[in-house]
C-alpha cells in the first residue's frame, strides 16, 4: 500500500504519503456510498498536519493538496483560530471538510457560523456545498474533565464526570438544531454505552471505534431517544465548580484566539502530533524521529 516510500522523502512528505494510502483506499471503499447519496455520505478523512494547527495559510496549502486525493475525501483540520479560517475557506469552493478537537460549545458554535459563511459565499459564486462534519470529542473531553476534578480538590467525582463530553454535546446539538447550522455534528471517542444511548435519535453522524460498537451489541439497551434527555442539574451543578469545565459549556465562554490554549485542546493535539503524525514521518525508514 505505502508505494515510493524512500528515505529520500522528508519526513512531513513521507507521513503525507502514507495518509494519502489510507485514505485513497477508504475513499474508494465507500465511493459507492457517495455516489448513491448524492456527495451526501460515503467519506474517508484526510488528516492534516497537527503541528500546524496555528498557521490557516499552511493548513490551508495541504487541505487543498488533500482533498485532491479523491472527491469524497474530507479534509480533517483542528478547530482552533486558524482552523475556521480554513473551514470557511474550503466550504466555500464546495470542499467537505471536518473539523476535530471540538471540546466546547464555543467551539462548535464557531464552526456553525464558518461553515454557513463558506457556504454563503458558494451559492453566491454558483457552487454546491459539501458536507461540514463537526466533530465533538466526547470522551476526551471526560479525560481531560477527570484529570482537572482530581487536580482541583473540589469533590467532583467519577459519576459526574463521565457526562462532561454527553451535557457538552447536547447543549452543542440543541444550539446547532435552534440555528438551523448547516454542519453536521460527529461525537468522537466515545467510551461507553451511555455516550451512545444519551445521542440516541440525534441527527448526528457517529465516529464509532469497533470497541464501542461491540460493548453496545454485547449491553442490549433500550432502543429509545436519549437525545432530549436533560443531564441532571445536579451533575451540572457540581461540574460547573470546574472553570475548565465552565469553558467547554457556556456557549460563549471562549474565544476563537482562546480555543489553542484551552487545555484539552493543548492535550489531544499533542497526542495527535506525537502518537499519530510523528511517528508516520518516521515509519519503515531509517530516518531518527524528529520528536522523540
Amino acid at each position: 500500500m505505502f508505494d515510493g516510500l524512500s528515505d529520500s522523502l522528508a519526513p512531513e512528505e513521507r507521513a503525507e504519503a502514507i495518509l494519502k494510502a489510507v485514505a485513497t483506499d477508504a475513499a474508494k471503499r465507500v465511493e459507492p456510498i457517495y455516489e448513491r447519496t448524492g456527495a451526501k455520505h460515503g467519506y474517508a478523512l484526510g488528516q492534516l498536519n497537527p503541528s500546524d494547527a496555528g498557521d490557516a495559510a499552511a493548513m490551508l496549502r495541504m487541505a487543498k493538496r488533500v482533498q485532491g486525493w479523491a472527491a469524497n475525501v474530507s479534509v480533517k483540520l483542528p478547530t482552533t483560530r486558524a482552523g475556521l479560517i480554513v473551514i470557511e475557506e474550503m466550504s466555500a469552493a464546495g470542499l467537505p471538510v471536518c473539523a476535530t478537537i471540538n471540546l466546547s460549545v464555543s467551539q462548535a458554535v464557531a464552526v456553525g457560523e464558518s461553515y454557513r459563511r463558506g457556504v454563503a459565499r458558494a451559492m453566491i459564486n454558483g457552487v454546491k456545498p459539501k458536507p461540514c462534519f463537526a466533530v465533538q470529542q466526547v470522551g476526551r473531553l471526560d479525560d481531560y474533565i477527570r484529570d482537572v476534578a482530581k487536580d482541583s480538590g473540589e469533590g467532583v467525582s467519577e459519576s459526574d464526570v463521565i457526562w462532561a463530553g454527553i451535557a457538552v454535546a447536547k447543549r452543542s446539538y440543541a444550539i446547532f438544531k435552534e440555528m438551523g447550522y448547516e454542519a453536521v455534528i460527529m461525537p468522537a471517542g466515545l467510551r461507553g454505552v451511555h455516550h451512545m444511548t444519551e445521542l440516541a435519535g440525534a441527527d448526528m453522524t457517529f465516529s464509532l471505534h469497533p470497541r464501542i460498537q461491540k460493548m453496545l451489541l454485547d449491553a442490549e439497551p433500550s432502543r429509545e431517544e436519549g437525545i432530549q434527555r436533560q443531564v441532571g442539574g445536579g451533575i451540572i451543578n457540581r461540574l460547573m465548580k470546574l472553570p475548565e469545565f465552565v469553558r467547554a459549556y457556556e456557549p460563549d465562554a471562549l474565544k476563537p484566539d482562546e480555543f489553542i490554549t484551552y487545555g484539552a485542546t493543548q492535550k489531544i493535539l499533542s497526542q495527535f502530533v506525537e502518537t499519530g503524525w510523528s511517528p508516520l514521518e518516521t515509519y519503515g525508514s531509517n530516518i531518527p524521529s524528529l520528536r522523540w
